[in-house]
């Protein structure tokens, strides 16, 4: 059923946010996960699961690869005569502008979108919180509790300070109002987190926005959400499903391997077509396995060759692993060759690296080795 007084807005970039080689030729968004998705893939997906059809991403320098993806919005039924996906343009002063563009800068690219939709509500939300969320829940309790804005927010453990200056934490009082925000605390508080999704009137979004930048105000969370916490009622939704911020190198390889999970992988994937991820549909053979091939607890794509060991792995299309060669706890991208006699541990490979016969890459669990786009070894 569609959500036609909602659009949604999704952030493919967060200048806080540093994936290195990942991010050399592409966006946030745009960075493959899972063996044949994009991140953007699992925001957007969520938006149309709860019948949400028309959506806007916002883009930086670094559009070609997102642009490539998503093309006109078929995948995810977005082809269409009225509403549809939309590419947003980035904000004009990207390029040479002296401070980083934060938040409020991309809502204001997307101005001419907001004000031209027919839809008054509108779902905010980065592109990089994976998980499978209906947002008609969140909606619903938006107007149960005649609220000006509500947030989406998560029970997390104890944080170390590291993982603390990531996060946005919230207070919540009995009534399901938020009482406190903190932005990047250096002492955890609380519990609850924010996940950097938040549902309000179109109008009402306009208004602070223009109100932010004429103050020379440029964040969501501190200039709107914070300023506003005694002004507005805001409300939080609590998510209590599996949740992964890919905010690093660390957070990327986690999600990867935590995906050969088979009870996460339901989760996310589901069972239906009614909660499924949607992704560009590329056509390919089914993948080869040789005869002394050997595969432990790994997702493999179609295309692929294997006539080594694989184990813990996420290996994308077209893939080649040569023989006696051993590939454990990697990610390894789309149409890379890891050739004869070749041990990989601990690393994730961009697309269509190559590494030669007899060599050795081993990194740490905790920090894998990054190989970047068509590199060889």
């Amino acid at each position: 059923m569609e959500n036609n007084n909602t659009l949604g807005l999704i952030f493919s970039g967060n200048p806080e946010v540093n994936l290195g080689e990942l991010m050399k030729v592409r966006s946030l968004a745009a960075v493959p996960v899972g063996g044949r998705y994009r991140i953007v893939d699992f925001m957007l997906s969520n938006m149309v699961n709860s019948g949400i059809v028309n959506v806007g991403i916002t883009t930086g320098t670094k559009h070609r690869s997102l642009s490539d993806h998503v093309g006109s919005g078929k995948a995810w039924d977005m082809a269409r005569k009225t509403n549809g996906l939309f590419l947003i343009p980035p904000p004009e002063t990207l390029d040479n502008n002296t401070r980083t563009l934060e938040s409020i800068d991309f809502v204001n690219s997307a101005m001419s979108f907001l004000t031209r939709s027919r839809q008054d509500y509108v779902i905010l939300s980065d592109c990089n919180t994976i998980c499978s969320i209906n947002f008609e829940d969140v909606i619903d309790k938006h107007f149960k509790n005649d609220a000006d804005i509500t947030v989406v927010y998560t029970e997390v453990g104890e944080l170390t300070p590291k993982e603390l200056g990531h996060h946005i934490m919230l207070d919540a009082n009995a009534d399901g109002s938020i009482s406190d925000i903190q932005v990047y605390p250096q002492r955890q508080k609380t519990n609850l987190a924010y996940m950097n999704m938040m549902f309000i009137k179109k109008d009402l979004l306009i208004e602070l926005v223009g109100d932010c930048l004429a103050h020379d105000k440029h964040s969501i969370a501190k200039d709107i959400l914070l300023a506003n916490l005694h002004k507005l009622r805001i409300f939080g939704y609590k998510f209590d499903g599996y949740k992964k911020t890919i905010d690093s190198i660390k957070s990327f390889f986690g999600f990867n391997l935590d995906l050969l999970d088979p009870n996460i992988r339901h989760e996310l994937f589901g069972t239906n077509d009614a909660r499924s991820i949607h992704t560009k549909v590329k056509d390919s053979v089914p993948t080869k396995y040789g005869r002394e091939a050997e595969v432990k607890n790994s997702v493999i794509a179609d295309g692929c060759t294997i006539e080594g060991r694989v184990e813990n792995c996420i290996i994308f299309r077209g893939v080649k692993i040569g023989k006696n060669s051993v590939v454990k706890d990697a990610i390894i991208m789309q149409n890379s060759r890891i050739m004869d006699d070749c041990r990989v541990e601990n690393a994730i490979f961009d697309k269509e690296v190559i590494l030669c016969n007899g060599k050795k890459l081993i990194g740490q669990g905790t920090y894998p080795l990054v190989i970047g786009k068509r590199t060889i070894v």
